[in-house]
């Protein structure tokens, strides 16, 4: 009878995995490759495949697809060349390194990791510029302003978790299930580890601004459409206020990103403990 792995061979089964699902899929991100090798019987978390693409520069997809393209196309299959191309897309096309510091996608990623590393306020357009390795000047050939900065980037992270939330419910009939399937989408993308994630929840209320709040009042009402359609699918008992139920259920949901800690309980486990919390006292009213 085969002896079980020990700690560090599976620890180095999973580092294999990783940065397998690197050179097959190198546009996936950290939390789609996470449940890929969960499905498979890895155990492993969003930001542990993060911590493994850092220890080889693999932490952003442009990276990754670097590291692809160096292989020569010639040995790509035809899978690998159309992720290397769609990845090109989303940057600009700038994987050939030219002038990526001059494409708006790329200087986006570089703000949103200067501002959840130091804040906003704290993060200036010099930063940012340092950081992606061009002038102060540059920068507002893409960005007006730092408002302007703030508000690209926080309606990406919104699109982005709108677009998943969109397609999520469609697997099933039972709106309770639609709910808890919508509950773990969201829950996934809020604790993936993503910096655009990060900095999209912990900037919900920084700005008052009412010309801000104007900007970005589009991309996030079609986030909480489908919070709005989910909910009023529900069997609620009268008298329930459900506008009310959303906004309660959305300030649990994203608070999740404060206290979740990896290893503990995943965003299937968690998505299904509210939505039981939430049903069984409604349906003895």
């Amino acid at each position: 009878m085969p002896k079980p792995d020990s700690l560090t061979q599976r620890r180095q089964r999973i580092a294999r995995a990783v940065l397998r699902h690197a050179h097959t899929h190198p546009e996936w991100g950290q939390a789609r490759v996470a449940h890929a090798l969960q499905d498979k019987g890895l155990k492993i978390s969003p930001a542990g495949v993060r911590w493994i693409w850092q220890r080889h520069h693999l932490e952003t997809a442009t990276k990754r697809a670097a590291a692809l393209k160096k292989l020569g196309t010639n040995q790509l299959t035809a899978h690998q060349r159309a992720a290397l191309a769609r990845i090109a897309a989303r940057r600009g096309g700038a994987l050939d390194g030219n002038a990526p510091g001059m494409t708006r996608a790329y200087l986006l990623d570089i703000a949103v990791r200067e501002f959840s590393q130091k804040g906003f306020s704290r993060t200036s357009i010099r930063d940012i510029a340092r950081a992606a390795g061009i002038q102060p000047g540059s920068m507002y050939h893409h960005f007006a302003s730092k408002d302007d900065l703030f508000i690209a980037a926080h309606s990406a992270g919104m699109r982005e978790v709108a677009r998943l939330m969109e397609a999520a419910p469609a697997r099933s009939d039972d709106p309770w299930e639609r709910l808890e399937i919508a509950f773990t989408v969201h829950i996934r993308h809020l604790i993936s580890g993503n910096d655009l994630t990060a900095w999209t929840g912990a900037s919900l209320f920084l700005f008052e601004s009412p010309e801000v709040q104007r900007q970005l009042r589009a991309v996030r009402d079609r986030f909480e459409a489908v919070y709005r359609r989910l909910i009023a699918d529900l069997p609620l008992p009268p008298g329930i206020d459900r506008s009310l139920l959303r906004l309660q259920l959305l300030g649990a949901l994203n608070w999740t990103r404060t206290w979740y800690r990896p290893g503990k309980r995943d965003a299937t486990e968690i998505a299904a403990h509210l939505v039981k919390v939430l049903r069984e006292p409604l349906e003895k009213v």
